[in-house]
Order: structure tokens, then C-alpha cells, then sequence
């Protein structure tokens, strides 16, 4: 399997890395975990930000079409408003998913510092 880069990014920040990613994953218009109080300090690398995350609608759509464009290599963006929660959820879970499936993964969040 190939190379893959999985980036989380904020909107908030300015624009995606789309000049340089193969593919731009837009999850503002997921339900939004900061509304929820017992996730809002939490972040996506959280296993309770990522439940709720992965319960969400457009979940499935997100990491499948993710997936199928792995196979073409370069970067993955994931952008929210805030880079905290869904993005980084998302980054998470897609790059769990990947390397499961053999490739592998560098992956970058760009507006959040895990400790």
C-alpha cells in the first residue's frame, strides 16, 4: 500500500490545504461536539468525541470516500471550525482505518497540540 498524509485543519484558521491536498473533507456541517458540555474540552482524539463523531449521519460517507481516495496517495484534509473536535475525529479514525488496511500514514493536526 501506499503513502497517505491525514491533516486536520480549522477553518477559522484560514483556508484548507487544498492547493497542496488531494482531497478536502469539509466536516462543519457534522453535529458539532463543542455544543455538547460533557465533550465541549475534549478533543477528537478523545474516544467520547470520536462515538459521537462516528454516530453522526455523514460519518460513513466521510471515511468511505476517504478511504477509496487513499488509494491514489497524497494528503487527506479534514477541516471544521474550530480544528478541535470533528476534524480531528475524523483525522483520527480515517488514519486508524487506514493503517489497518495497510498503508501508511503521516498525520498532522494543525491547529490542535496533543499532549
Amino acid at each position: 500500500m501506499g503513502h497517505v498524509k491525514v491533516i486536520s485543519f480549522s477553518y477559522r484558521n484560514g483556508h484548507p490545504p487544498s492547493a497542496d491536498a488531494w482531497l478536502v473533507m469539509d466536516c462543519r456541517r457534522m453535529r458539532n461536539p463543542h455544543n455538547v458540555p460533557a465533550l465541549r474540552d475534549l478533543n477528537g482524539a478523545d474516544s467520547a468525541v470520536q462515538d459521537y463523531v462516528r454516530n453522526d449521519p455523514a460519518f460513513t460517507m466521510l471515511l468511505d470516500e476517504a478511504i477509496r481516495e487513499a488509494a491514489y496517495g497524497g494528503k487527506i484534509a479534514f477541516g471544521c471550525y474550530g480544528g478541535r473536535h470533528r476534524s480531528v475525529a475524523m483525522a483520527e479514525m480515517t488514519t486508524a482505518a487506514l493503517r489497518a488496511a495497510g498503508y501508511e500514514v503521516e498525520k498532522e493536526h494543525q491547529a490542535l497540540v496533543l499532549a
